[in-house]
């Protein structure tokens, strides 16, 4: 099924779009390029609810996007929504066009809801004589493109790992890849096939038994009974084999998780780091203290007096000295006088009793030397004070301040150091969550538990199994000489041996589907993972080796020496992209389907070389002897950049889609009068027009092409 052409009315801002896709198998491509907020998604979304209706919608879109009509349009005004697609099948007996319409009215709400009415859909087969309306036209779309593998054929760009990461549980991702495969390859319905040719044969053998008699009919239904006892167990087994698969799976991550927390350091082991850099803190920064007080006391200090005063000091010790010299200091003169007159008698032997003339010319001379000796005798205390400076030992200053201010930068060097340390060992403290790591090793000890739990109940199926399988090969030996000595009709004989050999039949290819396919498409996903991500098919060295998909259908990615990384934690964006498409394209390839694979918005967080692989794989023409396909890019302007030769090469078909909202700060043009509205011009990748020219379109290089605004 390929589709030609896409018609969407009034699906959310998508007013009058007409867009025609390539059918060329030359140029499988077809590039729609909207930036974001034009239209891309509601497309997706209009394709979507037009093949498959409401409930497919549902599935992939939230519950505040299931709104059909523009949330622009008044409430109360009805809204007439219509999709119709233009596609055609070819097989054995030529290539039958069809068209698909689906619509419905639509109100909308004051409170924001909306009544829906019935949807109406029709499918209609193309012909030279007129158009042939199909009756049930949902069952003849399931049998081109399922409902169920609505992921495969549209994949959202945002969504686009979903088979890929541990956003949804691992036995989500199973189912999906399972039942994409499942249903590609053909092996659901050939399953389906081989249960209803075993029930048949059920039903030979018995009517075979009553032919020849009560002891063949016994035989037969107690081994009937024994290959269905069997059958349970081998059921049972696999279950249990994939839930084993499963907690190892479960214990490989949460042990990892946890083992990238102890890599951070023992919790006990950092506290008593912490402890030991706080003692040594406290104890750097009590030196510290107190080579401060040292500090301050040496601002104190005669040291530095002498460093400040030393000169003018030592001249006023030399000048005391002199004055002692000329006798002028100590001055006793007075302390003479005043024992003459107390004695009476004056140093020249006159007598100086009190009232006479010589008395009173001393006590003159006492008096006058009195006011003059102030000075003299604070020199003379002065000069007996110099004394005891004279016999300190005096320090330099400029060597203590140098070697105070030395022991201090040396100890504030030491804090520093320590205090970053501490912050450090902090900080390792803070990104270990202690109570994840309880959680976690909780959680691996239940898991071990369930392991241990599982590993003795497959143990026992085992067990059971191999005795189940030999009581039904005694059985059948028992069957087959019961045979041989009954009589069967010949009729019923033949019809019986036809139905075995279908059931052979059947079973061998349901072996092959489930086993070499599985295998072709898992060595296709390889190899066209490792073109994009530019990795060597023989390198063993790289951080991913391999890709493969496992008997449990997972998708797993292999690094060196066996182990397998984590999807979430170890792939980064652009690879999880890169496997998605892998996937989808290896399966498609091996089951030989003609189907469309629309992608919104593939290359996102892809840039560079990696990028330019990725569009050089997904949309490579198919050699002669390969199975058609058709591939539909919405792509952003960011997304085309550095790929525009690629899509010159590959696409048969080009268009642009943009919304009016976009005016005046990206548009150019104003084309809406009213209500906000996105259309489709039929620009290029390199083009641009009156509808859809933005700002920098001319800094992109883009050359201008004439279409209407009206």
């Amino acid at each position: 099924m390929r589709i030609q052409r896409i018609r969407v009315h009034n699906f959310k801002l998508l007013k009058d779009v007409d867009i025609q896709l390539s059918i060329d198998p030359a140029k499988p491509l077809t590039v729609i390029r909207a930036e974001n907020g034009s239209g891309k998604t509601s497309l997706h979304y209009a394709i979507i609810w037009g093949l498959y209706g409401m409930d497919a919608l549902k599935s992939v879109a939230s519950p505040t996007d299931i709104r059909l009509s523009s949330k622009a349009t008044p409430a109360g005004s009805p809204v007439f929504i219509e999709v119709v697609l233009d596609f055609h099948i070819t097989d054995e007996a030529g290539t039958v066009h069809y068209r698909l319409t689906r619509h419905v009215q639509e109100t909308p709400q004051v409170a924001g809801s909306v009544e829906r009415g019935r949807e109406v859909v029709k499918l209609s087969k193309l012909t030279a004589s007129g158009d042939e309306d199909l009756d049930q036209p949902e069952s003849w779309l399931q049998q081109w493109l399922p409902k169920r593998l609505v992921d495969i054929f549209f994949t959202n760009g945002d969504d686009v790992q979903k088979f890929i990461t541990g956003k949804q549980e691992a036995r989500v991702r199973q189912e999906k890849v399972h039942l994409a495969i499942e249903s590609l390859l053909g092996i659901r319905q050939l399953r389906t096939a081989v249960l209803d040719i075993e029930a048949v044969q059920a039903v030979l053998d018995r009517k075979a038994a009553r032919d020849a008699g009560g002891k063949l009919e016994k035989v037969t239904g107690e081994l009937e009974k024994l290959e269905l006892a069997l059958k349970e167990i081998d059921e049972d087994y696999e279950k249990h084999a994939v839930r084993l698969a499963n907690i190892e799976r479960d214990q490989a991550r949460k042990a990892r998780e946890l083992e990238s927390i102890r890599g951070i350091g023992d919790l006990d082991a950092i506290n008593q780091e912490i402890q030991g850099l706080n003692e040594d803190l406290a104890s750097v920064e009590g030196y510290q203290q107190r080579n401060l007080d040292r500090m301050k006391g040496l601002l104190r200090s005669e040291a530095l007096s002498w460093t400040l005063a030393g000169a003018p000091l030592r001249q006023a010790l030399t000048r005391l000295d002199e004055l002692k010299d000329l006798r002028k200091i100590p001055k006793t003169s007075t302390q003479i006088l005043e024992d003459r007159l107390e004695l009476g008698i004056c140093i020249c032997g006159e007598r100086l009793d009190p009232g006479s003339t010589h008395r009173d010319e001393v006590s003159k001379l006492l008096a006058e030397q009195q006011d003059r000796d102030a000075i003299a005798e604070r020199l003379t205390e002065l000069r007996y004070g110099a004394r005891a400076l004279r016999s300190l030992n005096r320090q330099d200053f400029a060597e203590v301040r140098a070697e105070v201010l030395g022991d201090y930068a040396k100890l504030a060097e030491s804090v520093r150091s320590k205090t970053t340390a501490l912050h450090a060992v902090k900080e390792r403290r803070s990104l270990i969550d202690d109570a994840r790591v309880r959680e976690l090793t909780e959680e691996l000890t239940e898991l071990d538990r369930k392991k241990s739990d599982v590993n003795f109940k497959l143990g026992n199926l085992d067990t059971r199994r191999g005795t189940a399988q030999y009581d039904c090969d005694q059985k059948r030996e028992e069957k087959r000489n019961a045979e041989r000595n009954a009589g069967i009709s010949r009729d019923l004989a033949i019809r019986r041996d036809v139905g075995l050999d279908l059931l052979s039949l059947a079973r061998a290819v349901q072996g092959q589907l489930e086993g070499p396919y599985v295998e072709r498409v898992s060595k296709r996903l390889d190899g066209m993972f490792k073109e994009i991500v530019g990795a060597d098919n023989g390198d063993t060295t790289g951080v991913i080796t391999s890709t493969s998909i496992t008997s449990n259908f997972d998708i797993v990615v292999s690094s060196q020496h066996g182990n397998s990384l984590d999807p979430d934690f170890e792939v980064n964006g652009a690879s999880q992209r890169a496997l998605t498409l892998a996937f989808v394209w290896s399966l498609m390839e091996v089951a030989g389907t003609v189907a469309p694979r629309f992608i919104d918005t593939p290359l996102g967080m892809v840039s560079g070389t990696t990028k330019e692989r990725m569009v050089e794989a997904i949309t490579r023409p198919p050699a002669p002897d390969e199975t058609p396909y058709q591939v539909v890019l919405l792509l952003t302007r960011s997304e085309i950049a550095g790929v525009e030769d690629i899509l010159d090469e590959r696409a048969g078909a080009f268009g642009t889609l943009s919304c009016s909202q976009h005016y005046p700060l990206d548009l150019v043009n104003k084309w809406a009068e009213d209500e906000p509205y996105s259309r489709n011009c039929g620009c290029s990748h390199r083009e641009q027009c009156s509808i859809c020219a933005r700002r920098h379109d001319n800094d992109l290089g883009l050359r201008f092409r004439e279409e209407s605004v009206a």
